[in-house]
């Protein structure tokens, strides 16, 4: 492994962490682009870190990255450990099905009630869609999925009233959806036949 490489997960950690954790970066727009020189990281103490994870995990790093930083905020050291390492491997899991995550959830969401109750804010309060990832009963995946499809997170920031937990998450399901990929048109056709049934 070189101090090349090992720069190379450095500069990509920073992209990935501003596009989940600044308001005017965009990693998808700046092709991943940080301000940032191969001198100044020789001096860290923490590049140690990046060349273990270059070393890791070489070219699924990116995706490493986005497990971890969409779920929290995390320093570079702390990223080396178990719990890490089962964040990504869950993560590629829910990715690799996602068409069967996305029907089960959806179709156990409306077991009980419709896409409309299920979007409704009533007097500030969360919706029960909202609940639901609150409580872990869908994912973030299947959250962002049915925002893009549908449209409602605009309607929930202005009509949810409190202001602690659910902005934080309007901005990580708009920061998430750029590295979500999907059919969008086979996503919205199969939710248009689960409201239906």
């Amino acid at each position: 492994m070189t101090s090349r490489e090992a720069y190379d997960a450095y500069t990509l950690y920073l992209g990935i962490k501003l596009h989940f954790y600044s308001k005017g970066y965009d990693f998808i727009k700046y092709n991943g682009k940080v301000k940032s020189d191969i001198n100044s990281f020789l001096k860290r103490k923490d590049r140690y870190f990046f060349g273990k994870l270059f070393k890791m995990y070489s070219q699924d790093l990116q995706d490493f990255y986005i497990a971890n930083l969409v779920t929290k905020d995390t320093w570079v050291g702390d990223l080396v450990n178990e719990e890490c390492e089962r964040v990504y491997v869950d993560w590629k899991k829910r990715n690799q099905k996602l068409s069967y995550l996305f029907q089960q959830e959806v179709n156990d969401l409306l077991q009980s009630t419709d896409i409309n109750s299920l979007l409704k804010v009533s007097n500030g309060q969360h919706p029960i869609l909202l609940k639901s990832y609150l409580s872990k009963k869908i994912s973030l995946e299947t959250l962002c999925i049915i925002d893009d499809i549908i449209g409602f997170s605009e309607d929930w920031k202005k009509n949810i009233e409190e202001p602690i937990v659910y902005p934080p998450i309007h901005v990580k399901m708009n920061k998430y959806k750029s590295f979500l990929t999907y059919d969008k048109k086979q996503y919205r056709k199969k939710l248009i036949e689960l409201c239906s049934t």
